[in-house]
């Protein structure tokens, strides 16, 4: 969607200030989303009909990434589900980030294998011939 969000961006000559904000925006789809249609929506009388294609264009792809999205969250709760029957002593969130958080990639890459250290041993030592 940043191919269109900044085909968007860098349409908009007449007002820098929006631009800017924009720009700042990018990397947050909703925001992004929300400042956009505001903007059309107060200057569209103002537009150039480029850019009223290219918002039209984003809003496009924003929709199909909102759709995703959706489905995303709709297939991670069926699988949180699914697990707690599974095992249903444990609490499975059905938000990926929670799922992700919790196995973290230094839990992960810290663990050691089997502790070389032995334990208390009830072996004898070799016996010592005279």
């Amino acid at each position: 969607m940043d191919f269109y969000a900044n085909n968007v961006i860098n349409s908009i000559t007449t007002d820098k200030t929006a631009s800017d904000k924009m720009k700042s925006l990018i990397n947050s789809p909703d925001q992004f989303h929300g400042y956009m249609n505001n903007f059309f929506s107060n200057f569209k009388y103002n537009l150039s009909n480029e850019t009223i294609n290219y918002i039209l264009e984003y809003n496009s792809a924003y929709q199909e990434w909102s759709n995703k999205q959706t489905l995303l969250q709709m297939a991670s709760k069926y699988d949180a589900e699914e697990l707690s029957e599974i095992f249903p002593d444990f609490f499975v969130s059905h938000n990926s980030d929670s799922i992700s958080r919790g196995v973290s990639k230094t839990s992960i890459s810290d663990r050691k294998g089997p502790s070389n250290r032995k334990g208390p041993s009830n072996r004898k030592g070799p016996s010592k011939k005279k």
